[in-house]
């Protein structure tokens, strides 16, 4: 199947493929830096001997994507029914994912 024109979408249907796509990414930007986000936790923890940092980070992460998926759909709300709304779905999720990674990063970079 060929490619959607992400560059110029003319129609709905390309913009929600394109905004699908764009999630896709973001979500394989998180996957590539989830295992040295869990290494790093991991090894604060073998230094003070317990594994509070690794339950922290999965209990923030379990919750985070509890909030991206309820906060998207709750905003894909505002066209619920329409074509547009998956759109606007994918759109929040590839924000939000990428706003994950760029704090996940900071927190836990040397």
């Amino acid at each position: 199947q060929q490619e959607p024109d992400c560059l110029d979408p003319k129609d709905q249907s390309t913009m929600t493929a394109c905004a699908g796509i764009d999630f896709v990414d973001a979500d394989d930007e998180l996957n590539k830096v989830w295992p040295s986000l869990k290494k790093t936790a991991e090894e604060n923890d073998r230094q003070s001997g317990g594994t509070e940092n690794l339950d922290a980070l999965l209990g923030s992460q379990r919750a985070w994507l509890k909030y991206r998926d309820t906060e998207c759909a709750r905003r894909g709300f505002e066209a619920r029914g329409g074509s547009i709304e998956p759109m606007l779905v994918k759109d929040c999720m590839a924000t939000l994912t990428r706003a994950r990674v760029k704090e996940l990063r900071a927190s836990y970079s040397p």
